[in-house]
């Protein structure tokens, strides 16, 4: 072999060694997800952004550019920064975020909801009505001037319960009871008590529900409360906290629990520990930053209290006989 040859085959050999040296830190680089800024010689390290929608394959632009790819997809080698993200389908409002992207990290848009833009819409009931309630046991019920209505969630087997018209005028709020058997409504001086799955005993005319217009009050009513027992209800008006017994005709059994010094703005009552909890003034200050909240507790201390307050006169008796 010549001596040329011979100093070629070294000199490729060592050049070889060298290029190989020189490339393998930019191709492990690579591999581990690191690129080079050669205009600024820096070295940085890449992201990923992974989005998915429901329905998927939308279409996903970047910095207002179209990916290559449909959701579900990948998007990676991205640098860290801010990106534009929007997805697109046809027949949908388009969804569209800034997403941040973080060295070695990836960042997800993985629960995004592409809305139809016609949407499915059914009357559910051909007569116009007052008002409605859905139970939790999947039935709507429908307050209408020709009576109470009931069918299943999707609109099906309608049925007439009550020829009941006598709704308030304007209803404020609807609640079911505890048990599920009866629900309320109420407007701004009158309370209506529906009980439902009545039994052939307690039904009327052939009505499956029976309908009373249960109080009126004089002082506009801010909110009603199941009690727990489903067989008392609390009444917040802008002037008194009553307890209403639901059995018994004619005059029913009311209790005042409590009479505000001004009318309260805000009520909440916790069915789980049975209190009721409200904001009032001091007597006598009417400076609107004396409010404080109260909670009144409606557990068994609420029952002996009642109790006192509807037998009163019995203790008298008992006094007046030692």
């Amino acid at each position: 072999m010549k001596k040329s040859d011979r100093l070629k085959r070294v000199i490729v050999f060592y050049a070889s060694v060298l290029l190989f040296f020189i490339t393998l830190p930019i191709l492990l680089s690579y591999s581990l997800g690191y690129r080079i800024d050669y205009r600024a010689l820096k070295i940085y390290k890449t992201g990923i952004i992974f989005i998915n929608s429901k329905p998927s394959g939308a279409s996903i632009y970047v910095n207002d550019k179209l990916h290559n790819s449909l959701t579900p997809s990948q998007i990676e080698d991205l640098n860290p920064g801010v990106y534009k993200i929007k997805v697109k389908r046809d027949g949908f409002y388009p969804w569209e975020e800034e997403l941040i992207v973080r060295p070695n990290m990836v960042t997800k848009a993985e629960s995004i909801i592409l809305f139809p833009v016609i949407q499915e819409m059914n009357l559910m009931i051909a007569k116009p009505i007052a008002d409605f309630a859905i139970s939790d046991r999947g039935y709507i019920y429908y307050l209408a001037g020709t009576g109470l209505y009931r069918s299943d969630a999707d609109g099906n087997g309608l049925k007439q319960l009550s020829t009941y018209s006598g709704w308030p005028s304007k209803i404020l709020k609807k609640r079911f009871s505890p048990d599920g058997d009866k629900f309320l409504c109420f407007g701004e001086r009158e309370v209506v008590i529906i009980y439902l799955n009545l039994d052939k005993t307690t039904a009327r005319d052939g009505e499956s529900a029976r309908i009373e217009n249960m109080l009126t009050t004089e002082e506009p009513i801010l909110d009603v409360f199941w009690y727990s027992g489903s067989g008392y209800i609390i009444v917040v008006t802008q002037k008194y906290i009553n307890v209403v017994e639901l059995r018994g005709g004619g005059k029913r059994n009311i209790a005042t629990l409590y009479k505000f010094n001004a009318a309260p703005h805000t009520v909440f009552y916790d069915i789980n520990n049975g209190s009721l909890y409200f904001m009032d003034r001091e007597k006598d200050n009417f400076s609107k930053d004396s409010s404080y909240l109260y909670r009144l507790d409606l557990r068994q201390k609420f029952f002996d209290y009642l109790m006192q307050l509807l037998l009163k006169r019995e203790p008298e008796a008992a006094n007046e006989k030692r």
